[in-house]
C-alpha cells in the first residue's frame, strides 16, 4: 500500500505498508531515501519458534487532515488490531501514532527482553560504511550497532528508542526513526552478518516478559540532523 501526501504545495510518497507482513516504511520528505521498517504486528517467541510478520487487512479513512490506518491481523492463533494515525508531514519530517490491541492467549518462551517485543525495528547494517541505520540509540544513550551480535547487552530499560540514519556509500539520506513507548521496556537488538547490502540484518526492539493486552507508541521520522 502506497502512502502519499498531497497539498497545493507538495504532492509526494511518505510511506508504504507491506499488508503481508505489517512492515511499516515512512520516509520524511522528497529528498529522503528509503530505510528503517517498523514491525507493526507483536514479534515474539512461542514454543521454541519465532514469530515475526502476518499478513494483515486494511481500511482507512482521512479524519482532520490525518490518514487513520485500521489493521487487523493473525499471528499464532492470536487476533491484532492496530491503528496508525499518520499526521500531515512538516518540514523534514513525519510522525504517526499506533495503538495496538490484542485477543487471545499465547504460551511466550522464557527468553529475556526477548519474549513479546511490543514494537521492533528492521533495519541494515553490513559495515561502517554500507548502512542504512548508523547507530542506535535507546534512553538518552547512543550506540555503535557491530557487524554481528547484540547490538545492547545487557538490555536497558527505556521508553525510547531509535536508530539514526543518514548518508553512507550505499544510501543516501536515510531517515532516522524515533518510537516513543506508552511505558518502560527492555531495549536491544541483535545484528546477523550478511554479505548482502539487500538484506535487513538488524533488529532493533523493545521487550516485555508478559504477554500484554494493549500498548501504543509513538513514531517520528526525520531527517538525522533534526536530532
Amino acid at each position: 500500500m502506497e502512502i502519499s501526501y498531497k497539498s497545493k504545495r507538495l504532492s509526494s510518497q511518505y510511506g508504504a505498508l507491506h499488508l503481508n507482513d505489517s512492515y511499516i516504511r515512512l520516509i520524511y520528505g522528497p529528498t529522503s531515501g528509503w530505510g528503517t521498517s517498523i514491525i507493526l504486528l507483536p514479534v515474539f517467541w512461542s514454543r521454541g519458534q519465532l514469530y515475526q510478520g502476518a499478513r494483515i487487512s486494511s481500511s482507512t479513512r482521512v479524519e482532520r487532515a490525518c490518514l487513520l490506518l485500521n489493521l487487523n491481523g493473525e499471528i499464532a492463533g492470536m487476533r491484532v488490531s492496530t491503528q496508525v494515525r499518520i499526521s500531515p508531514p512538516e518540514q523534514d519530517s513525519i510522525t504517526a501514532a499506533v495503538t495496538t490491541r490484542v485477543k487471545g492467549k499465547i504460551q511466550l518462551d522464557s527468553r529475556s527482553a526477548e519474549a513479546f517485543k511490543l514494537v521492533m525495528l528492521s533495519s541494515m547494517h553490513r559495515s561502517t560504511t554500507e548502512w542504512d541505520a548508523q547507530t542506535a540509540g535507546a534512553g538518552g544513550h547512543a550506540y555503535e550497532i557491530p557487524e554481528k551480535g547484540w547490538i545492547i547487552q545487557p538490555p536497558v530499560v527505556a521508553d525510547q528508542f531509535n536508530l539514526q540514519g543518514g548518508t553512507s556509500e550505499w544510501k543516501i539520506n536515510a531517515p532516522s526513526v524515533v518510537i516513543e513507548l506508552d511505558r518502560q521496556a527492555q531495549i536491544t537488538g541483535w545484528v546477523t552478518p550478511t554479505d548482502d547490502p539487500n538484506d535487513d540484518n538488524v533488529g532493533f526492539w523493545a521487550a516485555a516478559e508478559e504477554l500484554l493486552k494493549s500498548w501504543s507508541y509513538n513514531i517520528r521520522v526525520m531527517r538525522k540532523d533534526n536530532g
